[in-house]
């Protein structure tokens, strides 16, 4: 039984000797040092450090007599003291542990297996928008996501929404180029691109036919690259239609747009002289008729 409980106690944290020396008080006190240091097994090298630390633990304690004697905690007690200090501990511990989790579970990226997986990953991420949706969307999968996004609508969360293909409906702010799905189908594979709140982000193909990962992720900077895929698109959108489209790009990237305005601003004179003077030491070939080009 003893070599047992020294091994539960230094279960506990407690080194072999300071189990044994409290083991031994147990059972013999008030002892001595030099009579603790004899019969508990512990060098008497070590029991007075073994001792002193038990004693500033609270473990132990010295009753005033000549030579000093020591008696130990009543078991009941030292069980409460244990489970009061290692409950502190424990708390602690699980509070910072929740806290890593949560800082290092931004950069994981998950993958959606299917399908349906993915589509049912799309609605959930929907229904938990509080700010913003950015969707860059097919026609298919659009019409499966409708009804989450009419909802997310009507809980007044702003939504973008841009499409290679006609969309069936307007929800938010609808950016189509109305071409033909099954033409697009010849040279693409379904895509997705959804940003929710700009925190979480489902991005990959969506093929039906051979099924591949979609990434979920709340990595900031895959979450920023997404954005600027989806900004990419609507500015061009915008530039081919002649629709204004800065008041999407503003909200989706805050602050950025009127900085890099004021960049282009600054640099413009330079680069404009530059591209002047690249143009003019092209080398002139002649063409057919005598006519000149630029090479």
């Amino acid at each position: 039984m003893m070599n047992s409980l020294i091994d539960l106690m230094m279960q506990l944290g407690f080194t072999k000797y300071e189990a044994k020396t409290y083991l031994y008080l147990l059972k013999n006190n008030p002892a001595t040092r030099y009579e603790l240091s004899k019969y508990s097994g512990v060098p008497r090298s070590a029991i007075y450090s073994v001792i002193n630390k038990l004693e500033q633990e609270g473990l132990v304690n010295a009753i005033h007599a000549e030579p000093k004697r020591y008696i130990p905690l009543p078991p009941e007690q030292l069980i409460k003291l244990l489970e009061l200090r290692y409950m502190e501990t424990l708390n602690e511990f699980r509070e910072n542990l929740v806290k890593l989790e949560s800082d290092t579970r931004l950069d994981h990226l998950w993958n959606i297996k299917g399908y349906e997986n993915m589509i049912l990953k799309a609605k959930e991420l929907i229904r938990g928008a509080r700010e913003s949706i950015y969707l860059s969307v097919w026609r298919r999968e659009a019409i499966r996501l409708k009804d989450e996004l009419l909802e997310a609508e009507r809980r007044g969360v702003k939504i973008v929404i841009f499409s290679f293909t006609e969309l069936p409906f307007r929800i938010g702010r609808v950016l189509s180029h109305n071409l033909p799905e099954e033409e697009l189908e010849k040279i693409w594979d379904h895509k997705i691109i959804l940003c929710v709140d700009q925190q979480e982000l489902l991005m990959g193909e969506a093929d039906i036919r051979q099924p591949k990962n979609v990434a979920w992720t709340q990595n900031r900077a895959l979450i920023s690259i997404a954005l600027n895929h989806i900004v990419l698109d609507i500015t061009l959108f915008g530039r081919r239609y002649g629709v204004n489209i800065d008041d999407c790009v503003v909200e989706m990237r805050p602050g950025e747009l009127e900085y890099l305005g004021k960049l282009l601003e600054q640099k413009y004179p330079e680069n404009l002289k530059l591209l002047r003077e690249n143009l003019s030491d092209t080398p002139i070939a002649t063409g057919e008729g005598g006519q000149e080009k630029r090479k």
